[in-house]
Order: structure tokens, then sequence, then C-alpha cells
């Protein structure tokens, strides 16, 4: 094989894990203009139950995975079995699958912190309706928070292994043709 042809081969394998770092890049300018804009800060402030936190560290331990799989996908010397790659897919299904029912989770008990100041209202005088209602915008707020960032999460982990998946459909073709 002429060296020409081996760096085709190399930069042709590398392609995917250059366009998985630019769309990671991507996703981290988006969280940055989020913080920046003190978004992310109402966020993560908001939610009482801290489920948005435990979603967010999912989805950045499952972006390290991702990288980390595109790059094996670039490594051409490397022989990698179909049946390993179906089951790192899975694992990414399954994390895009559990953020979004961990923020559905985050509404569950955010209703149920919303609904509780009703249940210990003894009177109804402005006062205690006021702080009623504060308490129940509290669990509102969370309730809104943790759906909004296990959907979000959801969106991103479901694109993020989709990429992962036509990588790995193309390097079976590749090592297909190989054969």
């Amino acid at each position: 094989m002429s060296d020409i042809t081996v760096r085709a081969a190399a930069a042709q394998n590398s392609k995917p894990l250059q366009q998985g770092l630019i769309v990671f890049g991507l996703i981290l300018f988006g969280g940055y203009l989020l913080f920046d804009r003190g978004l992310m800060g109402v966020l993560l402030e908001g939610d009482k139950s801290r489920l948005s936190w435990l979603i967010v560290a999912v989805w950045l331990a499952m972006s390290a995975r991702w990288l980390y799989l595109l790059r094996r996908m670039g490594s051409a010397q490397e022989a990698i079995a179909e049946e390993d790659m179906a089951r790192w897919l899975n694992h990414g299904w399954f994390a895009a699958d559990s953020v979004l029912k961990i923020g559905l989770l985050g509404t569950i008990i955010g209703f149920i912190l919303m609904l509780a100041p009703i249940g210990e209202l003894t009177s109804f005088d402005p006062s205690s309706l006021q702080s009623a209602l504060a308490a129940m915008s509290a669990g509102m707020a969370v309730a809104l928070y943790t759906t909004l960032t296990g959907l979000v999460a959801n969106i991103i982990l479901r694109f993020q292994f989709q990429f992962l998946a036509d990588a790995m459909q193309k390097r079976l073709i590749e090592d297909e043709r190989a054969v």
C-alpha cells in the first residue's frame, strides 16, 4: 500500500472524531452562553431537588464516553466486534432514556413539593396564602427545571449517540469491503 493511501485511510478514520469534537464544541459553546447569561445558575439554583445536577453529571460522563468511543472508531488498526459496538450504543440509549426519566421524576417531586403547602394551610388569611404560594412556586420550579434539563439532555445524548451509530455503521461497511 502506498504512503498516500495509508494517509488517506487515516484521515478518513479520524473524520468521525473530528466531526464529534466540532459538535461537542458547539454544545459546550451553547452551555457557555447559558452560563454567561446566568440562565444555568437560575436553573441549577432553582432546582431544590438537585436532580438537574445529576442529569448534567450523567450527560457529562456519557459525553466523555461518546468522545472516547468516537476516538476508538477512528483507530483503523484496532478490530472492534459488532457486538461491542451494539453494547456501546445500548449504553448511550439507556443513558438518554435515564436522563429523561430522572427529569420526569423531578416533575413528580416538584408537584409533591408544590402541593404540600396546601395541606398545611390552617387559615385563608392573606399572609398564610402568600407564604403557601411562595412555597408552591418553589415546587413548580423544581418540576419545570428538572423536566427541562432532562428533555434537553435526552435530545443532546440521542443526537450524540445517533452520530456514533452512523460512524459505527460506516466503519462496519468499510470493514466488510476490506475483507
